[in-house]
């Protein structure tokens, strides 16, 4: 009799999050876990219409509780939200031009997260990876200078954040077995900067000077 195969390289996807997990609940970081019904879980889409990621999907069967995302229940859709509102949520009205840049080079839906985390992050509904996760974009505001980016694939985020693997100490730092994945996130969804201080600016209001200037 054949032994099954074991599975090559780092664990990836559900099976990452579900050792997160495992993880978590022996810390007591889940110790009273809040799972989403099995039907919603499968029912429930991105703000890009998408079903949700595996590593998404193993969350949420456990413990919606943590991550803290807003969803509407009938319509089984998870709430999208501009990287400009969560950065005024995050670090107040005065930060907003700080991250100009950023809003045009990352303009896609992101879903908040309402964990007490690391560093403030979304998820970026933007293009997903080989293992249909999508990239967390993280971002700091200290002493007026921006920073933002990070695109760590979000199964590893999440086991980063739980203490799974370990944690990083600079935005989109990763351990070494999952080296290579969050700049092909940042190849696919930015410009290629894995972090990146952006230009201050609001980038609506200049168009509306263009515009001004045409007439």
């Amino acid at each position: 009799m054949a032994t099954p195969k074991k599975e090559a390289g780092p664990l990836r996807g559900n099976k990452l999050v579900k050792k997160a997990i495992e993880v978590a609940v022996a810390r007591g970081a889940m110790s009273s876990p809040e799972p989403l019904p099995a039907a919603l879980v499968r029912k429930l889409k991105l703000p890009n219409g998408e079903s949700l990621s595996p590593a998404l999907k193993e969350l949420l069967a456990f413990d919606g509780g943590w991550i803290g995302i807003d969803y509407d229940e009938d319509e089984a859709e998870i709430e999208a939200t501009s990287l400009e509102d969560l950065i005024e949520e995050a670090f107040g009205e005065e930060a907003v031009p700080a991250f100009g840049e950023a809003y045009e080079i990352l303009s896609e839906d992101c879903v908040a997260f309402g964990a007490e985390l690391s560093r403030p992050a979304c998820l970026y509904v933007g293009a997903v990876n080989e293992r249909d996760e999508y990239p967390v974009i993280t971002f700091t505001f200290e002493d007026g200078v921006a920073q933002i980016g990070g695109f760590v694939p979000f199964d590893v985020w999440v086991a980063q954040e739980l203490g799974a693997v370990e944690r990083s100490k600079t935005i989109g730092e990763v351990p070494a077995e999952y080296a290579g994945l969050p700049q092909e996130l940042a190849d696919s969804n930015g410009d290629g900067r894995l972090v990146f201080t952006p230009k201050a600016g609001d980038a609506s209001e200049d168009d509306e000077e263009e515009d001004d200037d045409a007439s």
